[in-house]
């Protein structure tokens, strides 16, 4: 009996110490906290948005009214160089557009402004029935409209629609395509109100950011500012820059290439075919390649792959190389694989080329959220 309570005694003391050693050995593997400076997390924030943000949605409003300019010439004087001309500048909008992707959040997200400029996939039979009827009141929506209704909307508008107008095999469409000529009035007037759209969307975003936001400041000096009640300190920001770009990586490799893969894969392979984003231009890997430059952005500080001094690249580079370098190899790895898809994607669906890309979005993803978790000040 003595025996027995000792027994018991001494395995409650072994249960104790090993749990001790396994809280040990966590916190052995747990990565040490990267701590920076509030002055230099605030630097980082006002350039961030001063250096990225800011100038990507200039970009956008400009080549939007770019893109504006070249459809309405498109439209009053038709011509195979006019589409070659209105095909190119779509292109051009579409770069800041994708750059952009690792911020959406502030106003593009509350005013809707991301799904009004980049829905997908489109609703091409509601597209057809406006082409016959001409009623482009059917690409606005309200305030007071009701979620069917915005969503009726915005899949009838914006880039991609434009780019089915346009665009056709990944070619620039001729005033000799069958489906252009059926109805040439109708759709030079659906190109205008959609690129009509497009522009005034760009230019809200942009004056949101830069002018006034909610009839209250520019987003930029609430965002920078961080005393207020959407964000209390530079740590709320970082941690916004952060699920930002971990957002977009997720949505590239588990959305953007891995929805197509897996219905394309199941059998069902017209929706897989529907559910690739940009194939009507096969601008499908460059979108996607733009999206995770934007986390490069993001994280650089800068918009052409050099590092700022006051970027997070700088910062954390200074306190742990390794975990910056992992964080670049990463970014980089997510480019290189989606580029190695082959052209166009919407051919190549399920490939092994897809599900390195897919898996390298996922590794960045992570690689984001676990240097996002070491940061504090």
């Amino acid at each position: 009996m003595k025996k027995q309570i000792l027994s018991k005694v001494f395995l409650a003391a072994l249960v104790a110490f090993s749990m001790t050693a396994c809280d040990d050995d966590d916190d052995d593997d747990k990565l040490p906290a990267i701590e920076i400076a509030d002055n230099t997390l605030d630097a980082i924030v006002t350039n961030y948005v001063d250096a990225v943000v800011l100038p990507t949605y200039k970009d956008l409003a400009e080549k939007n009214a770019a893109l504006y300019d070249a459809v309405v010439k498109l439209k009053e004087t038709p011509s195979d160089a006019a589409f070659e001309t209105a095909c190119d500048a779509w292109m051009n909008a579409r770069q800041p557009w994708e750059s952009s992707e690792a911020f959406l959040f502030g106003p593009v997200d509350e005013l809707g402004l991301d799904p009004n400029m980049d829905s997908w996939p489109l609703d091409q039979e509601a597209i057809e029935k406006i082409l016959s009827s001409g009623n482009f009141a059917e690409l606005n929506w309200g305030e007071g409209d009701d979620s069917v209704a915005v969503e009726a909307a915005q899949s009838v508008r914006g880039f991609h629609t434009l780019e089915y107008l346009l665009f056709k095999d990944g070619k620039p469409r001729t005033t000799n395509d069958e489906d252009y000529k059926k109805s040439a009035e109708s759709w030079g007037n659906y190109m205008l109100n959609v690129a009509t759209l497009l522009k005034n969307d760009a230019q809200s975003l942009y004056d949101a950011w830069n002018k006034s936001y909610d009839n209250g400041d520019a987003y930029a000096t609430t965002f920078k500012s961080h005393n207020n009640s959407t964000y209390s300190s530079a740590i709320n920001c970082i941690e916004e820059i952060f699920d930002g770009c971990a957002d977009i990586a997720s949505e590239v490799g588990t959305s953007k290439i891995k929805d197509p893969y897996d219905l394309y894969k199941s059998g069902k392979t017209e929706e897989g075919l529907y559910a690739v984003e940009s194939w009507y231009s096969w601008h499908s890997r460059d979108d996607y390649s733009n999206n995770i430059r934007s986390i490069r952005n993001s994280y650089f500080g800068s918009l052409d792959g050099t590092i700022a001094n006051n970027s997070l690249a700088k910062a954390v580079a200074e306190k742990d190389a390794e975990a910056d370098k992992k964080l670049k190899d990463a970014i980089t790895a997510a480019i290189d694989a989606i580029q190695a898809i082959p052209q166009p994607f919407r051919s190549n669906i399920v490939c092994a080329e897809s599900e390195a890309a897919m898996e390298a979005c996922n590794n960045l993803e992570s690689v984001l959220n676990e240097l996002k978790g070491r940061i504090v000040r």
